[in-house]
């Protein structure tokens, strides 16, 4: 099993197991993926998932998303289903078996487990408006939205003492 189908069977029956199944959508699922691979990126400098995403108009998906989610299906890993969320259509998922736990380090599911904490109450559409930042806007639809920028929250505009310190710095020499 690859290690995005361990991710989206480990997020989907945490979700189930919650009885919190129909917060999870697609699109959501989509989202806690991002947030989780951009977490691990900043703490331990990898990907959970190994894979990349893209720009699409709800914001980052897993590249080839539907792809991975029908062999999930034929697998037998998951059942996708249809419902009617406030008006629109809505992707949901069941997980049919126990996900496999061997494949994760303690670290990993330590992120997955404090992401799908940290998101599951908040809606698709509030999660995909969060990802509509910079790197979002930068992007044209389907071109690669690396994880790797999540290093940018690290950067911070100078304030007027940063300022003055570099001034102080150029004029001495």
């Amino acid at each position: 099993m690859e290690k995005i189908h361990a991710v989206i069977h480990y997020i989907i029956d945490s979700f189930q197991q919650a009885d919190s199944i129909s917060k999870l959508g697609k699109v959501k699922l989509a989202k806690i993926l991002w947030f989780a691979d951009r977490e691990f990126m900043y703490e331990y400098h990898k990907s959970i998932t190994g894979i990349e995403y893209v720009k699409l108009a709800n914001g980052p998906v897993p590249k080839k998303y539907d792809m991975i989610l029908s062999e999930m299906k034929e697998e037998g890993i998951i059942h996708q289903y249809q419902i009617n969320k406030f008006g629109k259509p809505q992707q949901c998922f069941t997980s049919l078996k126990k996900p496999s736990l061997e494949v994760f380090s303690k670290e990993e599911i330590k992120v997955l487990d404090n992401i799908i904490y940290e998101l599951k109450n908040k809606s698709a559409t509030k999660l995909s408006d969060v990802t509509h930042d910079s790197l979002w806007e930068n992007r044209e639809v389907g071109e690669v939205m690396p994880i790797e920028s999540v290093f940018c929250r690290d950067i911070v505009e100078p304030n007027e003492d940063d300022i003055a310190w570099a001034k102080s710095k150029i004029f001495k020499a």
